[in-house]
């Protein structure tokens, strides 16, 4: 099918004068003056659009760009978990168990100050261990438990700059 240089600019969205180039280059099939075989000169057009293609800096760009777009995908995926309470910082886990610990620690080292006084003079060894093993499982109770309520103090870090890319 033969089409004059506008038709065939129209369709490959350039100027009539970037046709009349491509011809020159033989991308596109010309007829005679004027006229172009639009079958051939279609696929010549996307066969060197194909072969132009992207440079390699604009490439490397597009995988970066891919590559901070998926690394906020990550970081929103994870924000997410948080808010739901399916994921703890590690800082609030170490923040936590280092409670825990001191809390262990000081109901342990304060028993024999609490029992002293209250097994002296006391020979019967099953009441002074019963009242040791109440005082241990106190103690160990108060740190046995995990409380969501630890970590309500969440809140979202400052995310500036992150939707103006």
């Amino acid at each position: 099918m033969e089409v004059n240089a506008a038709a065939l600019a129209e369709c490959f969205g350039v100027t009539k004068r970037r046709v009349q180039m491509m011809a020159d280059e033989g991308i596109v099939v010309r007829i005679r003056r004027g006229k172009y075989d639009l079958g051939q000169s279609v696929k010549n057009y996307i066969d060197y659009m194909a072969k132009a293609g992207k440079s390699k800096e604009e490439k490397a760009l597009d995988d970066i760009r891919a590559d901070h777009e998926r690394v906020k995908m990550r970081k929103t995926e994870l924000t997410v978990k948080r808010l739901e309470g399916q994921m703890h910082l590690a800082s609030d886990v170490e923040r936590l168990w280092g409670n825990m610990a001191e809390t262990v620690k000081s109901r342990m080292l304060g028993i024999p100050v609490k029992l002293a006084p209250q097994v002296t003079g006391l020979t019967d060894t099953a009441e002074i261990q019963n009242m040791m093993q109440k005082e241990i499982t106190d103690a160990l109770n108060e740190v046995s438990g995990y409380d969501p309520a630890d970590y309500d103090d969440y809140e979202p870090e400052d995310e500036e700059n992150e939707d103006s890319e």
